[in-house]
């Protein structure tokens, strides 16, 4: 799948560098950062490396965790008139203000949500697109009506947005998340597994059969190494075709937060 991933994520940068070429506003992103967290740091640098790479402005803003309060992130967004974003994880339970369309480059407002299920969106969260990136390169754009999906996580930034926007392809969508019986599901019914809920090993490898696209949207750290949610058997690896943890959709991810960052000053 890594093969995949890349001709995915080439062939979106060349349309991306295309679309900038014929822009008459600057481009220009916000990430806020809060502490010193490592996955953090490594998501940032991913994302203004890529706005250097097209020679767009992103400004990186690192708050102290120690001193930093939510008057101070809600004081940030609502004093931005340009795309921005707040890296995820927050720290001491601050969270993301909820960004008005606008300037909402990650996805995650209640304003673009609502326009999401309503069908209006033409931001969707990041994850959410390259999830659907992946599904269409694989199962054609043209295949989403009556494709069969299992979405196995519920969050608002992955599973719910993910799930709505399959609905809105016309997808069969089944949703499930931590609290199912996973067990009981029989997996070779779906023609695509998506798995994004942050636990690993919650399902493995040995449930899906040979011709499913199996999406691992995780991201965990197990033994020192990063991990997605499912546990891999080396004996059945090929059975399946599974995006890889690292560089499968977070790779995809970054480059979206670019393309949306576009989109809202097109």
């Amino acid at each position: 799948m890594k093969s995949v991933i890349s001709a995915i994520y080439e062939a979106k940068l060349a349309e991306l560098k295309e679309q900038v070429v014929t822009l008459n506003k600057p481009v220009r992103l916000t990430i806020v950062t809060v502490g010193d967290d490592p996955a953090s740091k490594v998501y940032v640098r991913n994302k203004v490396r890529l706005f250097d790479e097209l020679g767009l402005e992103c400004n990186h803003l690192t708050l102290d965790e120690a001193v930093t309060k939510q008057d101070d992130l809600d004081t940030l967004a609502e004093q931005t008139d340009h795309p921005i974003l707040f890296q995820l994880p927050l720290p001491n339970g601050l969270v993301a203000p909820d960004l008005p369309a606008a300037i909402d480059v990650d996805g995650f407002g209640s304003e673009t949500l609502g326009q999401l299920v309503l069908g209006q969106n033409s931001i969707l969260p990041c994850t959410v697109q390259a999830t659907i990136d992946i599904i269409s390169s694989q199962c054609g754009e043209s295949n989403f009506a009556g494709l069969k999906v299992a979405v196995v996580g519920r969050s608002n930034i992955v599973g719910k947005p993910l799930a709505i926007e399959l609905i809105n392809r016309q997808s069969t969508v089944a949703s499930f998340n931590s609290r199912s019986d996973l067990g009981a599901v029989n997996w070779q019914q779906f023609d695509v597994i998506v798995v994004a809920t942050g636990a690993h090993g919650i399902l493995d490898n040995s449930q899906f059969i040979e011709g499913q696209l199996i999406i691992d949207v995780g991201i965990n750290r197990v033994d020192g190494k990063l991990v997605g949610d499912i546990k891999h058997h080396d004996d059945i690896l090929s059975l399946a075709a599974i995006t890889p943890v690292p560089g499968g959709v977070g790779r995809l991810t970054c480059l979206h937060v670019l393309g949306n960052a576009i989109k809202l000053v097109g």
